[in-house]
């Protein structure tokens, strides 16, 4: 199946947990060179790949051993279509790739298609995170996504309901971000050298630098005029946006997060969240 789509070179392929701040990131790509593909939503989502990722978290995820060892035989159909429909257009030998959050689900899928592509893990502050709502974790689809099994009714007491996420969003959007950075994570260490962590913080407080170091690393040499129009756009006002949440949802969400902040580098956050914190730029 990778043959097929050899002349059109490795892709950059971007995921993350949604809200995190990759229609910036993916944007940027698109202004260096990069087709995202045609047929994205409002948040650079390529929709051609997410017929892919849906059907493959849904029938295997977490287990591609099985799916690698017994194989699948619509799944090769399925590539097919896929890829066909996201290059439409695209001429081979141009840089290539897509952003889809939810790819990080199917990573081991996408690297035995693409063992050269370029896979960009964009990870911003799960505290922040958490006080950004996406979807509750009621289809099995979703259920997956969050705790890695469709077979869940409820969590910490709490059904998989929509009335239950409206009411408490920033503790599944918490255990959301928890799992999604961890399963990247854990993909990306079996991809290896081709797997890169970007931070959201970096992009927003040190855009220019940030910009230049990843783009290198792609191979990308863009225009100054692309890194100055980046930076111009790039802006820093909802890093730490949690600190304007109640106090009680702060140290709420805290219990589900830690110890996973610290194990990203987001130090080590008080049992209590304070009033006012000093703001930190995050190193690359």
């Amino acid at each position: 199946m990778a043959g097929r789509w050899t002349p059109f070179g490795p892709p950059v392929v971007v995921f993350n947990k949604s809200h995190s701040g990759s229609r910036l990131l993916t944007r940027l790509l698109i202004d260096a060179g990069v087709f995202m593909g045609a047929d994205r939503n409002d948040s650079e989502d390529s929709a051609d790949l997410l017929r892919l990722v849906m059907p493959l978290v849904n029938r295997w995820y977490p287990h591609y051993a099985d799916l690698m060892r017994q194989g699948d035989v619509d799944l090769a159909g399925l590539v097919e279509d896929v890829f066909a429909r996201h290059l439409d257009g695209h001429d081979p030998g141009g840089r290539w790739g897509w952003k889809l959050c939810e790819s990080l689900y199917i990573l081991p899928v996408l690297h035995r298609l693409f063992p050269q592509g370029w896979f960009v893990h964009l990870i911003r502050d799960g505290r922040d995170v958490a006080f950004s709502d996406h979807v509750a974790p009621f289809e099995p689809f979703w259920r997956k996504v969050y705790f890695d099994t469709a077979g869940i009714a409820a969590w910490r007491g709490l059904p998989l309901t929509h009335d239950s996420y409206r009411r408490q969003p920033h503790l599944f959007n918490a255990r959301h971000w928890v799992n999604s950075v961890t399963v990247a994570r854990h993909y990306g260490a079996m991809i290896g050298a081709r797997y890169i962590e970007v931070r959201y913080e970096d992009l927003v407080c040190r855009p220019e630098a940030t910009a230049r170091a990843l783009l290198a690393h792609l191979g990308l040499d863009p225009a100054d005029s692309v890194i100055e129009a980046y930076r111009a756009s790039a802006a820093d006002l909802s890093v730490g946006k949690h600190r304007r949440q109640p106090a009680r949802h702060q140290h709420q969400a805290l219990k589900v997060l830690r110890p996973t902040l610290a194990a990203f580098g987001y130090d080590d956050p008080p049992e209590r969240p304070r009033r006012s914190w000093r703001r930190r730029i995050w190193p690359v």
